[in-house]
């Protein structure tokens, strides 16, 4: 049993199924140990850029709130590549028309395969990260694109669900992986699962950083919460 202790509020725990362990997943770590190099090596003075200058001379670095981003959530980069097979880790056959009206159901105009799927420009996964986040009562986890970097090939979908969402034996909630670790309903549970869409023509390699889990205090909830108690 492996559990990571984050905040008093927050406690990651590792799941127990054997199908997933060979990924060797880390624990989440704050976002910021991932910034990329454009934002590791961006000069706060607009002119080094733009010699003639603009505006205060001012780039992104000093703006209030993409520094105040820096700080927000936490993340774990893919711990394999994504391409055209299913994995474990990597499933879920969901179908473009699930966002009918959106870029994401467009046809593609390469009849890459026989099957539905490849009538389509993007393929959409669900990964099924190998951690979970135990939860102090009032908290949720809003799950969010990376908020630091973005690519024309792939993107992550945000989300927030219910805590304690379909236990399952006491361990679980839904069915994606295999738990070992009690539930506690004192506690708030949510998978860590996140969906991507990306282009059947690319696949998203192994190391990207994909997704932002960011924890934050719903006073509803806890109000509700505190009713059932």
């Amino acid at each position: 049993m492996t559990t990571v202790r984050e905040t008093d509020y927050l406690t990651w725990e590792y799941s127990s199924d054997p199908n997933i362990q060979y990924l060797n997943c880390p624990p989440p770590k704050p976002v910021k140990n991932f910034l990329p190099d454009w934002v590791k090596n961006l000069r706060g003075n607009l002119q080094e850029y733009l010699p003639e200058g603009f505006g205060q001379q001012h780039t992104i670095r000093h703006c209030l709130g993409f520094r105040g981003i820096l700080n927000i959530g936490y993340t774990i980069p893919l711990p394999e590549t994504l391409d055209g097979y299913d994995t474990h880790f990597s499933r879920g056959h969901l179908h473009p028309e699930m966002v009918h009206g959106t870029k994401w159901a467009n046809k593609g105009t390469q009849p890459w395969a026989s099957d539905d799927y490849s009538l389509y420009e993007y393929r959409i996964r669900l990964l099924h990260w190998p951690w979970r986040a135990r939860m102090a009562p009032g908290w949720r986890l809003l799950i969010l694109p990376y908020l630091l970097d973005w690519n024309d090939n792939w993107n992550e979908f945000s989300g927030s669900v219910e805590p304690n969402y379909d236990i399952e034996n006491g361990t679980g909630i839904g069915a994606g992986l295999k738990w070992d670790i009690p539930i506690d309903k004192s506690y708030n549970y949510y998978n860590l699962e996140t969906v991507l869409a990306f282009k059947r023509s690319c696949v998203v390699k192994k190391g990207t950083v994909t997704f932002s889990a960011v924890p934050y205090y719903d006073p509803e909830l806890a109000a509700q919460q505190q009713e059932k108690l």
